[in-house]
């Protein structure tokens, strides 16, 4: 669990700016978006790491896809629960369209998964999976203000889609 929580070489792909957040290197590229290890710097040297995840090009010329990322962002901005990954923040700048949510520094558990091949601690494997367990919970049992069940389904349920931060919480994203 050691893993480096920036890559050595960051890619540099992508805009160097979104708004307010500086973009310092590419974190990991999926189906619809590419999510990028952000800065946002304040007054008085405030600095604060977040993950954002941006709208792949093709996919922001879709009127549906720019509405599904905003769906994600608005549904999982109400979910506060410590095994999911939080969501701070939703913009665009120019033709990108992006989610921002809090950085998870640690690696995904299909990371660790393969970096264990030889020994997979039973332990931890378990505290994994009720961790990710608790955040579907969360998500699944999700209302709306008027307290009726909102009968939330993550459809993406991977192992890359499950954080296990430094400090050995797994949080589900995405």
């Amino acid at each position: 669990m050691n893993a480096p929580p920036v890559p050595s070489r960051p890619k540099r792909s992508g805009p160097r700016f979104l708004g307010r957040y500086e973009i310092i290197g590419e974190l990991a590229r999926g189906g619809m978006g590419t999510v990028y290890l952000a800065r946002h710097a304040g007054e008085a040297g405030f600095q604060r790491l977040f993950a954002v995840k941006v709208l792949h090009a093709h996919l922001a010329e879709e009127p549906g896809f720019v509405d599904m990322l905003r769906d994600e962002a608005r549904i999982a901005a109400r979910i506060h629960h410590p095994n999911v990954v939080a969501v701070v923040d939703i913009g665009h700048h120019g033709d990108n369209h992006f989610i921002v949510m809090e950085y998870v520094e640690g690696p995904s558990f299909a990371t660790l998964w393969k970096r264990s091949r030889d020994k997979r601690p039973l332990d931890m494997i378990v505290s994994v999976m009720l961790d990710t367990l608790e955040g579907l919970h969360a998500a699944h049992t999700l209302t709306d203000e008027e307290g009726e069940a909102l009968h939330l389904v993550h459809r993406d349920v991977s192992p890359q889609n499950v954080l296990v931060g430094v400090d050995g919480v797994a949080r589900i994203t995405d």
